[in-house]
This record gives structure tokens, C-alpha cells and sequence, in this order.
């Protein structure tokens, strides 16, 4: 089944999305409306989200979610906390989230009270030791999706490695940037692969995420030609993204001496590409963070 986030982009513009089944259970309902689609179902509920126009009719009782259909504004660094909250699955209190997220308290306390706003999150205790947990991953992971999706693409720069395969090629990169002390973090389809869940049965071009500088500038202290658009469509192999408030280089993992980026940030960057992308988002998203 599409995910909330997914069957958004099937929406026209101009046009009301509507998810019509027999049942649906509250958890979808949920997200259906984070993500701004209406639903109806056997049973005679209703939710029609338009702008400037609200209809909600549920005879079971449950109100509409409250505040907007429009996601939370989160920065770089509450992503990348949300994205540190679904890798473990346990109990949080401010003071580990913002030591393990390497953000302030302040932005700790942001992330975890725009996560109650979406009903995302159970607490327990008082003060500054009250523990939080996520109670809806799936819902969570739709939520941080939709936000991800609505901040800007990052800035890329393409170029190219002369290799036998695409290994090789994330190989050699990995040999540079090491030497040059450049943080970064292959994401995206490329990622998967080296995570032992591929989802593209080829890889023409594999994305990396670099900081701190910006893409362009990466590719100068690595000793690697800029390629422009013209040039990029026959020859690139690589594309370097500016990893603005290190989405993809923080907590990135060695897998065979290339740093990869955390799964949560993989499959986000899968599907912002959108297309085949978006495809091989879902079969990611099913095969390492929804499996059993």
C-alpha cells in the first residue's frame, strides 16, 4: 500500500485528493490528513480538507486533527533529530535527544512538542526527566516525509570517476575525500546498495552528500572536474549534495570503508527524487525500516 506522502504527489494540482475504503483505521486516518488528502470510508465518516474549508463527520467520536494541514517547520537540525528519534526505538528525555542529536535543549524541546502537536508521541513523568516515545513510527516516518519534502533541494554539483562499476567509483571517491578531510555520506539508491537492500537493478549516477562547504566548492578540494548541464548528461557518474545541517554526514556509518548515510536519511533522499525515485523509496522504506 502507497504511503500517505506518496499518493500526495498523485493528487493534479487543482484538485481535492480523496481515499475512499470500507474501513480505515484511525493511524491512516492520521496521516491521510497530515499529508492534506480527504477520506471517506464504509461507515458514513467523512474528512474534506479544501482550503478555507473544513467537513469532518465521524459518528465514532474522533475530532479532526487539530491546527493545520500544512507541515511543521522544522529546520535542518529538528529533521535530523526526528530522523535520530526513529533510528532507536526506546524512551527519550530532552537532555539525551539534544546530546545525541548534537542540537541545543531549546531545539530538542521544539522537536518533541511539534511530535505531541501531531499526536506522534506518549510521555511519562514529570520535569526534566519525563520520557518520550514514539508511539506511531509509521505515522512519524509520513510526518518527517512531508517536511522534508517541502524545504528546498539541496545544491549539487555533478562530476565524474573513471571506474569499472559503481563500486569502484564510491571506492575511489571515499580514497579522496578521506584524504582531503571532507565529511560525507552516499545516500540515495547508491546507499541502498551498500546496505545490502538494493533497490535500482542499475546505478548510472550515485548521490553524495558532502559538507561543510558547498557542492561546488567540494568538488575543487577534491581535485574533480565540474561538469554543467550540457556536459553532466553524457558523462556524470556523481552528484554531490550540499549536506546543509548535515542530514546525511551525521551519524553516518562505514559500510566497506565508504560512509553511509542513516537509513531514515536514504530513504528520504529517495523519495525527494521523486519517479523511479519514489518507487524505490517505498521498497526501501519496506525492506530496512519497516521490517519485523
Amino acid at each position: 500500500m502507497k504511503s500517505a506522502v506518496e499518493l500526495t504527489r498523485m493528487v493534479p494540482p487543482g484538485a481535492v485528493g480523496m481515499i475512499a475504503s470500507l474501513t480505515i483505521p484511525e493511524r491512516e486516518r492520521d496521516a491521510l490528513e497530515a499529508a492534506g488528502l480527504s477520506w471517506c470510508d464504509g461507515r458514513g465518516a467523512i474528512h474534506v480538507a479544501w482550503p478555507g474549508t473544513l467537513v469532518h463527520v465521524d459518528h465514532s467520536g474522533r475530532g479532526p486533527r487539530r491546527g493545520r494541514t500544512e507541515p511543521a517547520k522544522l529546520g535542518p537540525a529538528g529533521i535530523r533529530a526526528v530522523q535520530v528519534l526513529l533510528a532507536v526505538d526506546g524512551e527519550w528525555t530532552i537532555s539525551r535527544l539534544a546530546h545525541e542529536a548534537a542540537i541545543s535543549v531549546g531545539q530538542a524541546h521544539n522537536v518533541f512538542k511539534a511530535l505531541e502537536a501531531e499526536r506522534l508521541l506518549a510521555s511519562t513523568g514529570k520535569g526534566p526527566q519525563q520520557r518520550r516515545r514514539i508511539t506511531d513510527r509509521h505515522g512519524a516516518m509520513d510526518w518527517l516525509a512531508t517536511i522534508d519534502r517541502a524545504r528546498r533541494r539541496p545544491g549539487t554539483a555533478a562530476t565524474y570517476l573513471y571506474a569499472r562499476t559503481p563500486e569502484e567509483v564510491l571506492r575511489r571517491f571515499a580514497e579522496r575525500a578521506d584524504a582531503a578531510g571532507l565529511p560525507y555520506a552516499v545516500t540515495g539508491a547508491a546507499a541502498s546498495q551498500l546496505l545490502g537492500a538494493p533497490v535500482l537493478s542499475q546505478i548510472i549516477v550515485s548521490h553524495i552528500r558532502v559538507g561543510p562547504v558547498q557542492a561546488d566548492s567540494a568538488l575543487h578540494r577534491l581535485g574533480l572536474e565540474h561538469l554543467d548541464a550540457e556536459d553532466a548528461g553524457r558523462g556524470m557518474n556523481l552528484e554531490l549534495w550540499t549536506d546543509t545541517g548535515e542530514l546525511g554526514t551525521f551519524a553516518a556509518r562505514d559500510v566497506n570503508g565508504v560512509r553511509v548515510a542513516p537509513p531514515v536519511r536514504v530513504w528520504l533522499d529517495l523519495a525527494r527524487q521523486g519517479g523511479r525515485g519514489a518507487d524505490a523509496a517505498q521498497l526501501f522504506r519496506e525492506q530496512v525500516l519497516e521490517r519485523a
